[in-house]
């Protein structure tokens, strides 16, 4: 079968069993590097609103999982417009998947109004859970997108459902959320790896069954720009999909973050490596999603290079996380296809950006 699980693949790179898989966390590593001012502990809860809840609970469709993402101007014209011409397209194809059990958090009534008439996708828009989740130290994150991830993140985990964030540069080709409920049960974290081998998804920064630190400094110092955070990036996590169950751990994981971004000197995907590497194995059971199922673009995009066969190994969702992404979109469609109702949707047009 082409389903196979990560912890399984590439004949036991990773560690059958052990609460991480991130295989030899250092729980004091983070301590160590001495890189790290305090965490600032004046925040709130995230506040939950009836509204969100009616939401959450037609979203999960009974499956217990709210799969979402995040749409905010950031006012960053260039980041921006790497988005805006395959917006359109891209929820399409969310839409075939998921119907209207795909839910993104937006900032303004017009975006409200649009992504629920064109795109065809649940919105969900409230002035009062804005004004309450970015109140205090996180007012200053109110353009930061990254920061919304785990601010609706949290509200999904406080009300009681699993949630799966997902960039909004993602193709769909199947829902994962049967897969999702498969996952070991005791674990809280699933974070996607995009350094893997695209046939064989053997990880790159496992190295005779242990974190391979160099491989991950290395990789590290070609992110300078992305990050002013310790080490930088250097857990090999990509925050553009993240599967989460709703624990204790996972609401503390996700408070932790949140604290972090506001305590600097992290960004929002710098400041969830950090507190992973803080938590998991201790407060945090963490594992790694399937790279074969939830693949990232350029490991793929490689391997189908070299052998189309590995088309054959079908994703339930690609991420573009890679510049030309509409060059990529048709890259992979070739490979598995596109929705008939898609295929003249938006392709190449203008979005709200």
């Amino acid at each position: 079968m082409w389903l196979m699980h990560a912890l399984g693949l590439a004949g036991g790179v990773l560690p059958a069993s052990g609460d991480l898989r991130f295989p030899d966390y250092v729980s004091d590593f983070a301590e160590s590097e001495g890189c790290l001012p305090s965490i600032l502990e004046e925040t709130e809860p995230i506040y939950m609103s009836t509204e969100l809840e009616s939401i959450l609970k037609e979203a999960a469709n009974g499956s217990g999982i709210v799969v979402f993402s995040v749409f905010v101007k950031t006012g960053d014209r260039q980041e921006e417009s790497a988005f805006a011409a395959q917006l359109k397209h891209w929820m399409c194809r969310a839409r075939s998947v998921f119907g209207r059990d795909f839910l993104v958090f937006v900032d303004s009534e017009r975006s409200r109004q649009r992504w629920q008439g064109e795109y065809g996708i649940t919105p969900f828009f409230s002035q009062s859970w804005i004004e309450a989740s970015f109140a205090g130290p996180a007012r200053e994150e109110i353009r930061d997108s990254n920061y919304w991830r785990w601010a609706a993140m949290e509200s999904i985990l406080r009300a009681g459902y699993m949630a799966l964030y997902v960039d909004t540069d993602i193709l769909w080709l199947e829902d994962p959320r049967p897969l999702l409920v498969s996952l070991p049960g005791d674990a809280d974290f699933f974070g996607s790896c995009d350094a893997y081998n695209g046939s064989s998804g053997s990880i790159r920064w496992v190295k005779d069954g242990s974190l391979d630190i160099e491989y991950l400094r290395e990789e590290s110092r070609q992110h300078d720009d992305e990050s002013v955070c310790c080490q930088q990036g250097l857990v090999p996590v990509n925050a553009g999909v993240i599967f989460m169950r709703s624990s204790a751990g996972a609401i503390s994981a996700v408070e932790r973050f949140r604290k972090r971004i506001i305590s600097g000197p992290c960004w929002g995907q710098a400041a969830m490596h950090w507190g992973l590497y803080e938590m998991c194995g201790s407060q945090l059971s963490c594992e790694i999603l399937d790279p074969l199922v939830f693949a990232s673009a350029e490991p793929l995009r490689t391997a189908l290079r070299r052998d189309s066969r590995t088309a054959l190994r079908r994703p339930s969702l690609i991420h573009l996380d890679i510049k030309g992404k509409q060059k990529a979109t048709k890259h992979f469609e070739r490979f598995f296809g596109t929705p008939q109702e898609c295929r003249m949707d938006g392709r190449g047009s203008d979005s709200e950006l």
